[in-house]
């Protein structure tokens, strides 16, 4: 007897020393990305600017004469409609850049996290499949994190989730994989693009 409770401590070492604990820091690695800057415009310039942009995809003459009258109102208050519109495409390029960029080096290795999950889909009463995101409300009350800060959640044993608001501890092996795809959640059907995966091993309360 004393063996065999020697031998599942020494199973239960190796396996948890297995288990690298994960912040969400390292899953979004440094990435470098042109530092651009905004030019300073007012809301009403903004608008402005908006109009701009969604003249410039409809080529009747009556559209691109009232672009031409808006690019001449923001230049005689000091804007150039062209660089500010450059300026703001490259910002966002350069933020989806760091949205997405994923860490490969942990890739197929079994982690624990802390963070909050949102279920996607039930059996029963429990859920078999989650979001894991860093702050409560992510997704529900407030906008969805960037892809490199979501963890789709496979768990087919369920987990009940008793409050959104309560953090847990997730196990399991990780894969860096970007994916987009239509996700229920309480408040309808939305986009979302997550970038990692994880086949779920366990999942506990934070705080018991």
């Amino acid at each position: 007897m004393k063996k065999i409770l020697l031998l599942l401590s020494l199973m239960s070492f190796y396996l948890h020393a297995e288990t690298q604990q994960l912040a969400w820091e390292q899953l979004k690695p440094e990435v470098k990305t042109e530092t651009v800057t905004l030019p300073s415009v007012n809301d009403s310039q903004k608008k402005l600017l908006a109009q701009v942009l969604q003249l410039q995809y409809h080529n009747d003459e009556s559209s691109q004469d009232e672009q031409k009258e808006i690019i001449a109102t923001l230049k005689s208050q000091g804007i150039d409609a062209k660089k500010a519109l450059d300026a703001r495409e490259r910002f966002m390029a350069s933020e989806q850049l760091k949205a997405e960029t994923l860490n490969h080096k942990i890739d197929g290795k079994t982690v624990r996290m802390p963070g909050f999950i949102v279920p996607i889909e039930f059996d029963g009463l429990k859920g078999t499949d989650f979001l894991l995101v860093p702050y409560a409300g992510a997704c529900i009350h407030l906008p969805p994190p960037p892809a490199n800060q979501i963890v789709r959640i496979s768990y087919p044993q369920g987990f009940e989730v008793e409050n959104i608001q309560y953090p847990v501890w997730v196990e399991g092996k990780i894969k860096a994989e970007k994916q987009t795809e239509d996700v229920y959640l309480v408040d309808g059907k939305t986009r979302l693009t997550m970038g990692y995966k994880m086949e779920g091993d366990l999942i506990e309360r934070y705080y018991e």
